[in-house]
C-alpha cells in the first residue's frame, strides 16, 4: 500500500513510502502567478500539472492509487500580510486537492498536532527553528539511507517523510 504524505504549501513537500520503505522525497513544484505586480507578497503558486506529473512518476506503475495523506491547514486571524500568506496556503492546498481528486486518491487530512505528537516534535519550550531541526532529525533517524534530508531547508521534506510514515502506521 503506497502512501503519500503531503506538507503544503509554497516551501512544502511531499514524500511516497510503501511497506519496503521510502520511494521518494519532492519539493512541491511552483511556478510564477501569472500578471501578478512585482510587489506582491506572494509571487508563485503550485504548479498543478508538474505536481499530478510528479505523482504519477513517484508510484510504480500497476499498483493501487496512493493514500494521500495531507496536513489539515487552517486559517487565523492576523496582519494583512498575514491574510496574504493563509490565502496563499489555501489555494496551495486547493491545487493539491484537485491533483489528488483527478488522480482519484483516497485523501485523509491530519492536524500537525495530532501526527507531530507521536514523534515528540510538539514542544512549547522549543522554538521554531529547533522544531524543524528536530523533524529533520527524526526523518534522518527513521530513513538513514535518504540523501533528500541533508539542509537545514529540508524541514518541509522531513515533516512529509514524517507524515507519510505516520500514515502507514496508523491507517494501513
Amino acid at each position: 500500500m503506497l502512501f503519500v504524505g503531503i506538507d503544503p504549501g509554497l516551501t512544502g513537500a511531499f514524500a511516497v513510502l510503501d511497506q519496503k520503505g521510502l520511494l521518494g522525497v519532492f519539493d512541491l513544484p511552483t511556478m510564477p502567478i501569472p500578471g501578478v505586480g512585482p510587489k506582491a507578497l506572494v509571487q508563485r503558486k503550485i504548479d498543478g500539472r508538474a505536481l499530478l506529473e510528479l505523482l504519477l512518476k513517484s508510484c510504480p506503475a500497476g499498483e493501487a492509487r496512493p493514500t494521500i495523506v495531507i496536513e489539515a491547514v487552517g486559517t487565523m486571524g492576523g496582519a494583512n500580510n498575514a491574510v496574504q500568506t493563509q490565502g496563499s496556503l489555501l489555494r496551495s492546498l486547493g491545487a493539491i486537492e484537485t491533483v489528488a481528486e483527478c488522480l482519484k486518491c483516497k485523501v485523509l487530512y491530519v492536524a500537525p498536532q495530532t501526527w507531530k505528537r507521536t514523534y515528540g516534535l510538539i514542544d512549547p519550550s522549543l522554538k521554531q527553528t529547533q522544531r524543524k531541526s528536530k523533524a529533520l532529525e527524526t526523518a534522518r533517524r527513521c530513513f538513514p539511507s535518504c540523501t533528500d534530508l541533508g539542509r537545514a531547508k529540508d524541514h518541509n521534506r522531513a515533516e512529509a517523510v514524517l507524515l507519510a510514515r505516520y500514515a502507514q502506521m496508523e491507517f494501513a
